[in-house]
């Protein structure tokens, strides 16, 4: 099969693409014709070796976390998943795969594809939308009424994250440049604020949740704007405050651990029209390699990859 994998640690140059042989499923495993799959940070970061104490890969490492596809078959105990099936989700971490053209991975790791999704849009969602959902459901437990602010709202995972407050019944602010203003309000949030002009501190306070996916400075500042007993929660991998955190509110990092209940989930809230994909550009399996340079940058929306 044609893949995009490295046979060590490096950068843009590290990355081939051509023939590896094709994986093969173990008992719980399911085989994946991959249709399309997106392109997200963590393929460069793993690239360039920021995870290696974490991650102890095994070269050749075939890149990609996420995807959409048909199943071509299955382990012996495998029983919700056969042949023919459209599916979308994830793979493991220490495993890989999605940007080659057959992945295998574990049966709890994907769901049946969204009906109203084609395999583009579907593959540009599953781990922006498990960041996103994990960390406002499981980790911020956010409720209906409750006032959330989501830095960042018009990237991957918080154009996820405005849509699905908006869903749980939340009051939304979220930040973004001043161009993205007006897709903010596409997606659905209550307060758009520029973060090019604006401080975010006057425009809002006493919140319950705030979402933090940039990290830094601006960690810092939003303890601020929570009501006593608030909460914030981070992914950001940028370096936070030193210092002792405000008194009388929580702070937690968001675990992601995307299951096969929380794709399935996704998918209702797909069909159902509350949460839409953000694809921002459509490119070859073979353009991997570019794609991973330009998700450095930052891109609007998801670049997702498409296999012959």
């Amino acid at each position: 099969m044609k893949a995009n994998y490295i046979e060590a640690y490096g950068g843009a140059s590290a990355v081939k693409f051509g023939e590896l042989p094709a994986p093969t499923a173990g008992p719980d495993d399911v085989l994946v014709a991959v249709k399309a799959a997106s392109v997200n940070p963590i393929d460069w970061k793993i690239r360039e070796g920021y995870l290696k104490a974490n991650l102890a890969l095994k070269f050749p490492y075939v890149l990609g976390r996420d995807f959409s596809g048909v199943v071509t078959g299955a382990g012996a105990n495998v029983r919700d998943f056969a042949a023919g099936d459209e599916v979308f989700g994830v793979v493991d971490g220490m495993r890989g795969g999605a940007h080659g053209e057959v992945l295998a991975t574990g049966q709890d790791l994907i769901a049946k594809k969204p009906k109203s999704l084609d395999h583009v849009a579907a593959a540009s969602l599953p781990l922006a939308a498990a960041t996103a959902m994990i960390s406002l459901d499981d980790t911020g437990k956010l409720k209906s009424g409750e006032r959330i602010l989501i830095h960042g709202g018009t990237g991957a995972v918080g154009a996820v994250a405005v849509q699905f407050a908006k869903a749980l019944g939340a009051w939304v602010a979220a930040t973004a440049g001043r161009a993205n203003l007006a897709r903010l309000k596409e997606l659905g949030a209550d307060l758009a604020i520029d973060y090019d002009a604006e401080d975010f501190t006057t425009r809002v306070k006493d919140l319950d949740l705030v979402y933090d996916t940039v990290g830094g400075e601006v960690h810092r500042r939003s303890q601020a704007v929570l009501r006593p007993g608030g909460r914030l929660v981070y992914i950001s991998a940028a370096p936070l405050p030193q210092g002792e955190p405000r008194a009388g509110i929580t702070i937690a990092r968001a675990d992601i651990r995307g299951k096969r209940p929380l794709f399935e989930r996704l998918a209702r809230l797909v069909d159902e029209g509350k949460i839409k994909p953000q694809v921002g550009r459509v490119m070859k399996l073979s353009e991997a390699s570019q794609a991973y340079e330009m998700s450095r940058t930052g891109v609007r929306g998801k670049i997702v990859l498409t296999a012959a």
